[in-house]
């Protein structure tokens, strides 16, 4: 499922979303998905809408409370961050002042998973100066409220802008073929007897979708892979140590896990502050 939305209305949008549920500690709907107890399919709960309006909201703040400030209130406790290794991002960002100019960046893109417990936001940002580049964020809908924090958060700068784009493309994920987030592994379950009726019993359940390829990984690099509970959103993120990093993000498409985002970051130059 894809769907467009023009930047021109992006003012608007965001009004709107924040009315309902962008900020952090407000609510966002949840719902499940896959097949009801008839076998009906459901519609997926995924909405790339969301989050958009999360970074919308996001990119906000940190215009209106300062950049660290808005990354910390964003931020899921779990969340972790490059600096240039992988670290936990809460402990890290109540230790940094605030720049006098907070980056600005703008969403381009958006993947969800079908179950909507994870999402994947890509665009372009701006620093100060002419610095600018491109950022990759994951979310995470929060279990007791159903809002939306970022998990992973990550960027590398460009030498050229990344091209403006006219509409904000956002894509759900194809809902497994069953989706029970946080079930056993069936695999494991002993076979079913055949009910006195003299009926078969269905057939079990497939497996969830993956594994990604294994290939992907980067060898001797801190290497981290994450998944919506549905596991129809796939992320892996590799940093080497000399802080370079490379990160992959799929998503379950007409029964296949399909690459939709692949991007690297050259280690950091200390000649350059960074």
């Amino acid at each position: 499922m894809k769907r467009l939305i023009p930047p021109t209305s992006l003012l608007t949008f965001a009004l709107l979303a924040l009315g309902l549920a962008v900020t952090p500690g407000q609510a966002q709907p949840t719902g499940r998905s896959g097949r009801d107890a008839a076998g009906s399919t459901i519609t997926p709960a995924g909405n790339p809408s969301a989050l958009i309006a999360a970074e919308i909201a996001f990119a906000r703040a940190a215009q209106d409370r300062g950049q660290w400030a808005a990354f910390d209130a964003f931020a899921a406790e779990e969340a972790q961050l490059f600096v240039p290794q992988r670290t936990l991002a809460k402990p890290w960002l109540r230790k940094q002042a605030n720049p006098a100019q907070a980056v600005k960046w703008q969403v381009q893109q958006a993947w969800i998973s079908c179950d909507g417990t994870a999402g994947v936001t890509f665009g372009a940002y701006q620093g100060a100066g002419d610095a600018n580049g491109w950022f990759s964020t994951v979310w995470q809908r929060q279990r007791k409220k159903g809002n939306y924090l970022w998990l992973l958060d990550q960027g590398d700068a460009l030498s050229t802008p990344l091209p403006s784009v006219d509409w904000i493309e956002g894509k759900v994920a194809d809902c497994p073929p069953h989706h029970h987030a946080q079930m056993p592994d069936e695999s494991a379950q002993p076979p079913a007897r055949k009910p006195a009726g003299g009926k078969s019993p269905p057939p079990p359940l497939p497996p969830l979708p993956g594994p990604v390829p294994a290939a992907q990984a980067v060898a001797g690099a801190d290497t981290s892979d994450g998944r919506s509970d549905d596991g129809s959103l796939v992320w892996r993120t590799s940093v080497a140590a000399d802080g370079a990093r490379d990160t992959h993000v799929w998503l379950w498409k007409d029964g296949t896990m399909s690459e939709v985002l692949h991007r690297t970051a050259a280690a950091p130059n200390p000649a350059h502050g960074g």
